[in-house]
């Protein structure tokens, strides 16, 4: 919380990323990423998983993310 982040990207082996339960912890409601609405789940078998998909598929996804929020930066 300390950090503020102004994107939060989540992913979680067997099972759904909760972005509502993030903004559901005491105190995150003021972090930048969740006042934003910038809390996203990457699945896992496009991140976590040891294959070519990570470095594809994951990383397309973490730069359409960032570079979304880039954009509205101005």
């Amino acid at each position: 919380m300390k950090r503020n982040p102004d994107i939060i990207i989540g992913s979680w082996c067997g099972r759904k990323f909760r972005p509502d339960k993030v903004a559901d912890r005491e105190g995150w409601g003021e972090i930048n990423a969740v006042k934003n609405n910038q809390v996203f789940e990457i699945k896992s078998t496009h991140i976590l998983q040891p294959e070519p998909a990570a470095l594809t598929e994951g990383l397309d996804q973490i730069t359409m993310i960032m570079n979304n929020w880039h954009k509205h930066q101005k």
